[in-house]
């Protein structure tokens, strides 16, 4: 389903566009093809919003919960579908990022000014994947240059003396494209503690460029580096000012995608990617807040994509990956693994049925062999407007270097945790392609979970350890109505149930009830966007306990001036909620922003 609308309107006749992934299988596909469950996210309702960061975007979507520890800037985690942060992989087109040391990735520090899309596949993807994706995945689509040269930028201030500037230079023609972004985004912030009543400030610069090349029809080239660097105060955990607590971090993403087509039939995609960071936190007060890590993502992956006949697809493909991770002054330690997968697409009955199958297998350096599978359909009755999915799935996740190497508590024994999930679902169109509903039923259950325990009881040494289970089972259920050609509300709702097997409690950070209502307008230069979230209570942590339920509301819009300048305002959490998603931490309250947009 697209988070929002996918039908454009000529006079009163609706015109379908159709909508493109690449996240679900690793080819593009049409979303009505895709039997993966999948929420698009695309650029129009990323601008509508206004929002800086992409982890703000993300809030607004109810099968994540987002974690944050204080205001902008700070460490920033997502919930997917109940699975744990680091149980969901993270891709920037298509690229994996993560910390090796700490399994998840930060999303306190990328914005949202390169992008084309967001895609979000829910459900175990390990056989098109490999590690981490046991919950699903999120893929970062960038945008490419394309047409003639052009500058644009943009300029925003606004609440806690916040500033954000950013211009880009882009264009392309049919044999070259580019893009080249620079941004800067400064703020004094709010207490990152929640009890704190110092400002906690944050400061980050970017850099990002793409460069297109296709010498010839067969041969397409692709470049693209990311580059930032941070500066955030921080608090301490029991909600209390630090004065002299600081982070500081360094962040690279480079890649080279070359696509190759031998003949018609056979697609070859070969993809090197090396990302690396640099995280440093000081604390004259604390020695505990010290830390100096280097960890760097090492990635190659050589897919081949044969479109045998017009009904089926197979794509099969080999991956490296070497993980590496340094904690100065306590470990250095690189470990690799290697895999090879295959999927299979069939469509049949005219199309209107297809049936999706992988295999792969993994060899890792500590845990050693691991295969996955995945099925899958989709029926599509276009006559009725009616489409039925249904999948299953498992997963795995491999120990993060703090697990198996941690000086005098890491586990070199430690094996992969595991997954299976299932889900059912159906989507349908109505009133004349105006309005659209679904809704999916879905499970998953998780074994051989690592969690850090005191061995033996009492001795004061905590060692990770494969020892809890868990089980998710939840329902999602949305609705698109295009009311007018103007006007189109959107809501999407999730119940996750989550379960700790081992104590019957409820997992952490995973709430019952989440809900987003939406209100489109745009009406020649003029557009506006209301938001409504409802998150129900959640349980944080033993010493925390449970955080209250909490509604927020946005409103932003835009105008355009002429063709090439706009300005812009935003109002979030306008009736200044007072509420927590990590316990302990503070949130900003009613926050109001403005700017301007122009091109050349």
């Amino acid at each position: 389903l697209v988070f929002g609308a996918s039908t454009v309107f000529a006079g009163d006749e609706p015109i379908k566009v159709k909508e493109v992934i690449v996240s679900a299988t690793k080819i593009e596909e049409a979303v009505e093809e895709t039997t993966s469950s999948v929420l698009v996210i695309p650029q129009e309702k990323i601008e509508a919003k206004g929002k800086v960061f992409i982890v703000d975007v993300l809030k607004d979507v109810p099968e994540i919960n987002v974690v944050q520890n204080g205001g902008a800037g700070k460490s920033a985690t997502i919930f997917l579908r109940g699975g744990s942060s680091s149980q969901t992989l993270v891709m920037i087109d298509g690229i994996k990022v993560k910390s090796t040391t700490l399994g998840y990735f930060n999303f306190a520090n990328l914005n949202t000014d390169d992008i084309e899309r967001i895609e979000i596949v829910k459900g175990a993807q390990s056989t098109i994947y490999g590690s981490d994706a046991m919950a699903g995945v999120i893929n970062i689509i960038t945008k490419k240059g394309k047409g003639p040269l052009k500058i644009q930028g943009s300029y925003e201030e606004g609440a806690h003396k916040t500033f954000s500037p950013s211009v880009t230079l882009s264009g392309g023609t049919d044999k070259v494209d580019y893009r080249v972004t620079a941004s800067r985004y400064e703020t004094e912030g709010i207490s990152a503690g929640k009890t704190g009543t110092e400002p906690d400030g944050y400061r980050n610069n970017a850099v990002s460029a793409k460069i297109g090349v296709r010498p010839s029809d067969k041969l397409e080239l692709e470049f693209a580096v990311k580059y930032s660097d941070d500066y955030s105060e921080l608090d301490n955990t029991d909600g209390t000012d630090d004065l002299n607590y600081l982070s500081f971090g360094r962040h690279y993403l480079y890649s080279a995608k070359g696509k190759l087509y031998l003949t018609d039939e056979w697609e070859q995609v070969l993809t090197i990617s090396r990302v690396k960071d640099y995280e440093k936190t000081t604390d004259s007060d604390e020695s505990w807040g010290n830390s100096d890590i280097i960890t760097a993502l090492d990635t190659v992956d050589w897919q081949h994509n044969l479109y045998l006949t017009e009904s089926y697809t197979l794509t099969l493909g080999a991956e490296y990956r070497e993980e590496e991770g340094e904690n100065i002054g306590s470990f250095d330690k690189t470990v690799n693994n290697s895999a090879f997968y295959l999927n299979n697409k069939l469509k049949v009955l005219n199309d209107a049925l297809v049936l999706n199958g992988g295999l792969r297998y993994d060899d890792h350096e500590t845990f050693g062999d691991k295969i996955t599978y995945r099925v899958g359909g989709v029926y599509n009755i276009k006559s009725a407007g009616l489409k039925v999915k249904a999948n299953y799935g498992r997963g795995f996740r491999a120990p993060t270097l703090n697990n198996l190497y941690f000086p005098n508590s890491g586990n070199p024994d430690l094996k992969p945790e595991k997954s299976s999930s299932w889900e059912v679902g159906v989507e349908k169109e109505i009133m004349r392609d105006r309005a659209s509903v679904s809704l999916t039923y879905f499970e998953q259950e998780y074994k051989d979970l690592i969690e850090w325990k005191e061995t033996p009881p009492g001795s004061g040494l905590w060692l990770p350890q494969n020892t809890a289970e868990a089980k998710v089972r939840g329902i999602e259920a949305g609705a698109v109505v295009r009311i007018s050609e103007s006007l189109t509300a959107s809501a999407f709702y999730a119940y996750t149930d989550s379960e700790d097997k081992t104590t019957g409690q409820r997992l952490r950070r995973r709430p019952l009830d989440k809900l987003n209502v939406t209100l489109d307008y745009a009406k020649g230069p003029a557009s506006v966007t209301a938001g409504y979230t409802y998150v129900s209570k959640v349980f944080d942590s033993t010493w925390v306990g449970n955080l209250p339920s909490y509604i927020l509301v946005d409103l932003s819009g835009s105008y355009k001036l002429n063709k090439n300048l706009k300005v812009f305002a935003r109002i979030e959490n306008m009736f200044n909620q007072n509420y927590e998603v990590a316990g302990n931490y503070g949130t900003p309250g009613a926050s109001m922003y403005t700017g301007i947009k122009w091109s050349i």
